[in-house]
């Protein structure tokens, strides 16, 4: 089967790799759509991933093959890959946040064939069912939703809060559509791109800001004029966390969604003055999934408006993803495996 797999030195080569062998308890799915995620950036264009894997977490597609011990599935079902149930066993699973099993694999580093392909394996427990109504495009925003709705529930966002969101990928465009479809209609978003600006006034934003217009008060105790109870950090710079912080009312709270491998200087004195939370979120539940998943069916969440019009075949994601990069391409870019 055709998959787009990562070399090294940020490159992408389209090969023929073999379609994954069919576990008893496994679902072979034929991908239809994969969003490119901010992870498959840093694992392929900064060369966090292992050369010889294949990318793409965020798809759907249709059950082409269904393993001998899998019960309620049959060819042709249309399904979106998500998280499994975890172990069951440790105190992580048995608190309901399976997102951070104790068995959970690690990211970029255990091996990884994703969805940047033909074909999929896929876990019978992680596998989510398309409602009717859903198309297949819109159906693979599941996941990357899901991470979004996570982060506002660690929140515990309430319509009446003030709200700043720093970076406008994807994460950040779908945080504050889910901020919008939970009743938080303040809003604002700081963002370097003007593409990017604009198209979180289009999902939402009550108003976007350059980051250089956020200021930091000089003592840790004061707080700007206008501050924000909640902060979604989604860019995964360093100055944007540090500057999110400085942002927060007394008593406030930034979540961090975005990843990077430079590391924040915090004020350990504003926190501790202002009671401030600072927390972060990863990936879902599967609770979470099936939220996510409420909220496209319902048509709570401007799904054309987040996916960019143009599918892109396996062989221009490479192109795509140095788009993204650069700033070019401000929405989801959903890539078919076409090659």
């Amino acid at each position: 089967m055709p998959a787009a797999v990562y070399k090294g030195n940020h490159t992408v080569v389209v090969e023929q790799i073999p379609v994954p062998e069919l576990g008893s308890s496994q679902i072979l799915l034929e991908i239809s759509h994969c969003g490119i995620c901010g992870t498959d950036l840093h694992m392929m264009m900064e060369d966090w991933g292992r050369p010889g894997s294949t990318g793409g977490h965020e798809y759907s597609g249709v059950v082409a093959e269904v393993g001998r011990d899998v019960n309620g599935w049959a060819l042709g079902d249309r399904a979106v890959g998500g998280p499994g149930a975890g172990c069951g066993l440790c105190g992580h699973c048995g608190a309901g946040r399976t997102n951070l099993c104790a068995s959970r694999p690690n990211a970029g580093v255990d091996p990884f064939v994703g969805a940047f392909a033909r074909y999929k394996a896929v876990e019978s427990d992680a596998l989510f069912r398309i409602p009717d109504g859903v198309d297949l495009r819109t159906a693979a925003l599941a996941e990357p939703v899901a991470v979004a709705l996570r982060g506002v529930r660690r929140a515990d966002a309430k319509a009446a809060d003030r709200v700043l969101v720093t970076g406008a990928g994807p994460i950040g465009l779908l945080t504050v559509a889910v901020l919008n479809a939970e009743g938080v209609s303040d809003v604002t978003v700081s963002e370097p791109s003007p593409k990017r600006r604009a198209l979180a006034l289009k999902v939402g934003a009550a108003r976007v800001i350059a980051p250089e217009e956020l200021v930091h008060p000089t003592l840790p105790m004061e707080t700007v004029g206008s501050p924000y109870q909640l902060a979604f950090e989604c860019s995964g710079r360093t100055d944007a966390m540090e500057t999110a912080l400085a942002n927060l009312d007394r008593a406030g709270t930034l979540v961090l969604s975005g990843t990077g491998m430079r590391r924040p200087r915090f004020d350990p004195n504003r926190i501790i003055m202002n009671e401030l939370i600072v927390t972060g979120t990863y990936e879902y539940t599967q609770e979470d999934y099936r939220f996510a998943m409420d909220l496209l069916t319902e048509g709570r969440l401007p799904a054309e408006t987040l996916i960019e019009p143009d599918d892109q075949p396996l062989a221009r994601l490479q192109w795509a993803m140095e788009q993204l990069m650069a700033g070019e391409l401000a929405g989801k870019v959903m890539v078919v495996p076409d090659a």
